[in-house]
């Protein structure tokens, strides 16, 4: 044993003061903390919030040119009008004064309407995401167990609000009446989504692409009448607690979100969603 001036016992497996066992050599240094990747769900609402902020620039770079255009088109013609006063008092450049000036006026309204639209653009944009991401804000808090365990997702862009469930926690094996707990989520999702009623509702229905079973042939002749029937009994049970007409549309497997040669593609195959649009 080896002590140091301290009284520390020197051992050459233990690194202390910055150097390693008693042959006094350097600690070895520490690896850096890697950083924490970003959530999926937070990169996509950062991809979603650049796409809108990107088509807002577009739509404000295209108004702002006109209003340039138009601005431009207003110093041309004060010249002209400026010269033609200046003129001998013919009558005839008196009337093209005149008219320029008809012009001027014209397009010097168009320019106040154009930068009203401008403005109400950013603000009704602004509004209207802001509403969405109230009632995403609700749905999340009111639906977090179900969201943690994957059967429920609730996603945000700036087109639509969407909750897609999962069938196998709305529904048995081809059946079309939901499950207790399927049915509660759904009131719970109707009565936030009434609070809203600027927005329209949609109901669709999504299968896999495997066959119905022969036994269930008779009900449900192919996937499109199963899908109509499962979207049917949610759209009801959505509505139960007062959220306005919805609509609804059952499209059995014309629409995978993922490929129908696993499993894990056909569960998220089978799905409804509730799709909340302006």
């Amino acid at each position: 044993m080896i002590f140091d001036y301290t009284g520390f016992v020197r051992q050459k497996d233990i690194c202390h003061d910055g150097w390693y066992g008693y042959y006094q050599e350097p600690c070895p240094p520490v690896p850096a903390a890697k950083p924490m990747a970003a959530s999926p769900s937070a990169l996509e609402n950062e991809r979603q919030l650049i796409d809108q902020l990107y088509l807002l620039q577009k739509q404000n770079r295209a108004l702002s040119s006109r209003e340039t255009d138009l601005e431009r088109q207003l110093a041309d013609r004060d010249r002209e009008i400026t010269a033609l006063r200046s003129g001998t008092g013919d009558s005839a450049l008196q009337k093209r004064a005149d008219y320029l000036e008809r012009q001027l006026a014209a397009a010097k309204q168009r320019i106040s309407d154009l930068e009203a639209q401008l403005a109400a653009m950013g603000g009704a944009a602004g509004d209207e995401q802001a509403r969405l991401k109230e009632a995403q804000r609700g749905l999340i808090r009111a639906l977090r167990p179900q969201i943690e365990k994957g059967n429920i997702t609730v996603d945000l862009n700036n087109e639509r609000l969407l909750i897609n469930l999962a069938s196998s926690y709305l529904f048995g094996s081809g059946e079309d009446q939901l499950k207790p707990a399927g049915a509660d989520t759904l009131k719970q999702v109707g009565a936030i989504l009434k609070d809203f009623p600027e927005y329209k509702v949609a109901v669709d229905g999504h299968t896999d692409d495997r066959p119905i079973r022969s036994g269930l042939k008779k009900k449900f002749p192919t996937n499109k009448e199963l899908s109509e029937a499962r979207t049917a009994n949610a759209a009801k049970a959505l509505t139960e607690d007062g959220l306005g007409a919805v609509t609804t549309h059952g499209f059995a497997d014309t629409k995978p979100v993922a490929p129908n040669t696993t499993e894990a593609g056909r569960a998220k195959n089978r799905r409804v969603e509730v799709i909340v649009t302006k």
